[in-house]
């Protein structure tokens, strides 16, 4: 379990939410504010986005820098206004176009500080209303005190093995458009495909605590590489090369690249266990606890490899 840190948000309430959910909704952006942004991501993108789309991972880095700037530039009052003590990071419109079907899967951010000593947190503010049918967020609250793990490109979801699972559990959020979604980049969280026929159009920044230092950690050779990082390695390199090309690496741990089972995300999540997963479990627990006291040679004849064969047909 994570412990909970300094306040971020200056209202107690919101603040309380955040730590203890993971997230909070919070009344955000105006509509003079919502209505410059459209206007400046129309301007910049005069054609049609295709799939799922982020400006952080623009080719052309100084159209990359000038946007975020524009973002930060209208979001800056009212951080202020909400944040105590924190450094707003680069600014990303986020979109997915009319009509993407296809559904993010359940994921975590990448960690962009050293996690025992801070937290990070991304706030995510929708451009239009958001509902069922045009690529709403989901999120797992409590999630991000589940497990403390590493997260890049380079490194296996912790996950992977139960999106289905977590996709039927995870909490849709219908935010209006300039309400903003605050939440620890630890949280779980997702988004339904837009069916809609607008596009799905977002924006974000990164936050940490003023007295944070970034940093970004990589997968390499079995170990994780911590290195010193800024917002300026996000706005101006590759950010998937890996090992990245321009950062300082400060040290290597070992890490055990945890996966994640079924009666894992119950134990974690604390909700009840359905109980025909519950049976299958202990069906398969008496299975295997029969056969391992039992040599290989008499577990494995070809007969008992057909009955394996018939017993996982029948029952999985």
């Amino acid at each position: 379990m994570i412990n909970p840190h300094r306040t971020i948000l200056r209202d107690a309430q919101y603040d309380t939410l955040l730590r203890e959910e993971g997230f909070a909704v919070i009344p955000f952006l105006d509509k003079d504010e919502v209505d410059d942004l459209v206007q400046i991501f129309r301007e910049a993108h005069p054609q049609k986005v295709e799939g799922f789309y982020a400006s952080a991972h623009l080719s052309d880095i100084s159209l990359r820098k000038k946007l975020s700037e524009n973002i930060k530039a209208i979001l800056n009052s009212a951080f202020e206004k909400w944040f105590l003590q924190c450094k707003l990071l680069g600014g990303s419109f986020v979109v997915k176009a009319a009509g993407f079907d296809e559904t993010l899967q359940p994921h975590q951010d990448w960690n962009i500080v050293d996690e025992k000593k801070f937290r990070s947190f991304n706030i995510w503010i929708p451009l239009i209303d958001l509902h069922s049918d045009n690529g709403t967020i989901l999120v797992m609250p409590h999630s991000h005190r589940w497990l403390a793990t590493y997260r890049h490109a380079s490194i296996p979801c912790a996950f992977k093995e139960i999106h289905g699972l977590l996709l039927q559990h995870m909490k849709p959020l219908y935010l209006k458009a300039g309400e903003a979604l605050v939440y620890d980049h630890a949280l779980l969280h997702a988004s339904l495909p837009n069916k809609s026929q607008e596009p799905r159009i977002a924006c974000a920044c990164g936050v940490i605590p003023a007295e944070a230092e970034m940093m970004l950690f990589v997968n390499h050779n079995g170990k994780i590489a911590a290195y010193e990082c800024n917002t300026a390695y996000f706005m101006e390199e590759n950010i998937f090369d890996s090992p990245p090309r321009s950062l300082k690496k400060i040290c290597e741990t070992e890490y055990d690249f945890p996966s994640v089972s079924i009666k894992d995300f119950y134990r974690l999540s604390g909700l009840p266990m359905p109980e025909h997963i519950h049976e299958k479990m202990q069906e398969q627990l008496t299975y295997d606890k029969g056969n391992e006291k039992r040599p290989f040679w008499k577990i494995y004849t070809p007969r008992n490899i057909l009955k394996e064969i018939q017993h996982r047909l029948f029952h999985d």
